[in-house]
């Protein structure tokens, strides 16, 4: 996901959701299917509190244990929250869409006529099966067609440009130097497991894993049709390769530093650089204005790739190209036999899923991914009212204006960087809902039937609309999520956060409950993707969204100080047995978690003063106060399996949602204060961390 240049930072606030892309004719909310039948979602409720457990002792299971009762994890979950929830219910929503626009031929508006012949292309699996590997027989052939390494680089941009991320990759990103420029972007790409260190640790879990990707890789290469002992040749040919690369790929903690990934080169002089490789020819296969500036992420990991194009034989980067075209295609568009196989080692192996989701369910989302503005758009005429956008936007200016008054506030910091981070905060734009203007599929091309051909040609056309961003003026309109999406975002190029309507609802944010849950919960998601903006990123950004230090060295170090204490206090923390939190790693969601919900706290309790709220009333049995944070605990209510917990102490930067809830509480006075805890209660620790 970083590693896209035009999104290379942007700070997602869960690892959930729909991806981007598309624009349709709008349906009129009258014309809706009726909403799936689904029980009642709430900001703050009660039936989920188990008053069995102190809420000094351990405040997350006070507020969720009911919940953890009422949903036991599914078997096709790794795992499952009420961002879950949330995201079933939308799901539930688009299915209705597309299953109506997929049947009702006659009367379809043209990106109608896209989503619902792409839906139902998906949807019929006996026609996939029946092809078998047939359709994707000429991009194997184009493979084995080519003769020498300088064919590469054409062959390369072909497969880049229809999703195989094979050894690197190219798209669109701001400058660092100059936000208002886009230039050509080169990162680092082409491996199969995660993230570097799976290929590198030695415990006993991780060769085992290696083992079980080699085993993975085979089972591909014989479902395409090889012998058994050829597939496992191809199979360590490719593990071998990605080993390499990995070794001059940077770790995921490296990668999240802006300044890691900052290495502006002429494309002519770099591109002599590369002694095997022709950038140039690349980049003309790509149809992309490759001259001038261009930003290379990883020169380290260049090097390499030129090197192994040096000495690799070319019969074995051919079955490292092939497994990646293989891989890159097995999802919804190949025969079962391929896409369950790509689950048992992703899903099951990795993340421990027990059970492949329903086709459906796999089908609405190819389809939100591919072509999501325009699902999206009828989605929003069906379910995003105009006063929810303008709640949404109210809550999001109250808590500006409060982080505006706690930087005026803050001890630790000069007067003078104080000035540079209120101009930050008020460049901040706010993008709420939906696009004002929705994107053009006109000229994409969706065929009933085709479900690979068309995998292929939205990817294509994806590929070459961020291309042709290269050398025009930034468009600060584009959303990189759609509507439907359960998540938020702060992109520090840009210096917009970003709130999609299908986030915003139930057991999220509702117009019909108090100000108290509504603050405690959506309010400390809007305060966390601006805290994005000053977290150890996004304070490298200036407000124009330019790679540029704007802080004084006094109060770089007094942040870093305080930045320290959140990175001790999450290493600290064991995920699973003898797998602890890389408190480094999830250092800017800690952050943005801590201030966000310090923020919403403030802005809240703005508010209740001016309405002159008695905080000692009482409504469900709780003051508004308690209300506030149990809310804010009841968002992160989760069931996640061990597999994944590993997973995602290795590669996640955001922490578990159970010390999302806890850890942070714990370094909030205020919180305590309110149930009244006192040490040595577990949710009052000596010394709370706070950086914002």
């Amino acid at each position: 996901m970083f590693r896209n240049a035009p999104q290379q930072f942007a700070v997602l606030f869960v690892a959930l959701g729909f991806a981007a892309s598309a624009a349709v004719s709008q349906v009129p909310p009258e014309s809706a299917s009726p909403a799936p039948h689904v029980a009642e979602l709430r900001v703050f409720d009660t039936s989920l509190i188990d008053t069995s457990v102190d809420p000094c002792e351990d405040f997350y299971r006070f507020s969720c244990n009911g919940w953890f009762k009422r949903n036991p994890l599914p078997p096709d979950q790794t795992s499952y929250g009420r961002f879950n929830e949330l995201f079933e219910l939308n799901r539930l929503h688009l299915k209705g869409i597309l299953e109506e626009v997929s049947e009702n031929l006659g009367t379809r508006s043209p990106n109608e006529q896209k989503i619902g012949d792409e839906y139902a292309s998906c949807m019929d699996v006996d026609a996939i099966n029946r092809k078998g590997i047939a359709p994707l027989q000429p991009e194997l052939d184009r493979i084995a067609s080519i003769r020498n390494k300088a064919e590469l680089a054409g062959l390369l941009a072909h497969l880049h440009s229809i999703g195989a991320r094979a050894f690197f990759g190219m798209s669109s990103g701001q400058d660092f130097a100059d936000s208002t420029v886009v230039i050509p972007f080169f990162d680092a790409a082409g491996l199969g497991l995660p993230e570097r260190d799976y290929y590198t640790r030695t415990d006993p879990k991780s060769v085992e894993q290696r083992q079980q990707y080699v085993t993975h890789v085979r089972k591909m290469f014989t479902l395409a049709g090889e012998p058994d002992a050829q597939a496992a040749k191809d199979a360590d040919t490719v593990m071998a390769i990605e080993t390499r690369l990995a070794k001059a790929t940077l770790t995921v903690t490296e990668e999240r530093d802006p300044q890691n990934l900052n290495h502006p080169f002429d494309f002519a002089a770099f591109d002599r650089k590369l002694t095997h490789f022709s950038l140039a020819a690349y980049g003309q296969a790509r149809h992309a204005p490759v001259t001038g500036k261009i930003n290379v992420e990883q020169p380290k990991f260049y090097s390499e790739f030129d090197a192994l194009l040096s000495d690799a034989p070319l019969k074995n980067i051919q079955t490292y190209l092939r497994w990646w075209l293989i891989h890159a295609s097995a999802g919804t568009s190949m025969p079962e036999s391929f896409e369950r196989e790509s689950w048992n080692f992703y899903s099951h192996i990795l993340n421990g899923a027990e059970q492949q989701q329903e086709r459906w369910k796999r089908c609405t989302s190819r389809v939100d991914r591919e072509m999501g503005e325009a699902l999206g758009q009828v989605y929003v005429a069906r379910y995003f009212p105009p006063a929810d956008k303008q709640r949404t936007l109210v809550m999001t200016l109250a808590i500006e204006q409060a982080m505006d008054k706690d930087i005026d506030a803050l001890d630790w910091m000069s007067p003078a960087t104080k000035v540079r981070a209120k101009e930050k905060l008020h460049g901040v734009m706010n993008k709420i809902g939906y696009p004002d203007k929705w994107r053009d599929y006109s000229t994409l091309v969706i065929v009933r039937g085709d479900p690979l051909g068309n995998q292929i040609r939205v990817r294509e056309f994806n590929a070459a609309r961020d291309i042709a961003k290269i050398g025009k003026p930034v468009d600060r309109g584009e959303w990189g999520m759609t509507p439907p999406t359960v998540n938020a975002e702060y992109d520090p190029q840009q210096n917009n956060v970003n709130f999609p309507a299908g986030y915003l609802q139930p057991p999220f944010f509702s117009g019909k409950e108090d100000d108290a849950a509504n603050y405690g919960d959506m309010g400390s998601t809007i305060g966390h993707e601006l805290t994005h903006g000053f977290d150890d990123e996004g304070r490298q950004f200036d407000a124009t969204g330019n790679l540029k230090d704007w802080w004084t060295k006094e109060d770089e170090l007094k942040f870093t100080e305080r930045a320290d204490c959140m990175v001790k206090q999450y290493d600290a923390i064991e995920s699973v047995p003898g797998v602890h939190l890389n408190g480094k790693l999830t250092l800017g969601e800690n952050i943005a978690d801590l201030g966000g919900l310090w923020l919403a706290w403030l802005a809240w309790q703005e508010k209740a003063n001016e309405a002159h709220l008695n905080v000692a009333a009482k409504t469900d049995g709780y003051t508004p106060e308690q209300r506030f944070w149990i809310a804010y605990a009841q968002q992160w209510c989760t069931q996640t399996r061990p597999e994944s917990l590993r997973a995602g102490a290795l590669t996640d930067p955001h922490a578990p949602d159970e010390y999302r809830a806890n850890a942070i509480l714990q370094d909030l006075p205020e919180f305590a204060k309110s149930f009244s805890c006192k040490a040595p209660q577990k949710m009052v620790v000596a010394k709370p961390c706070r950086v914002w």
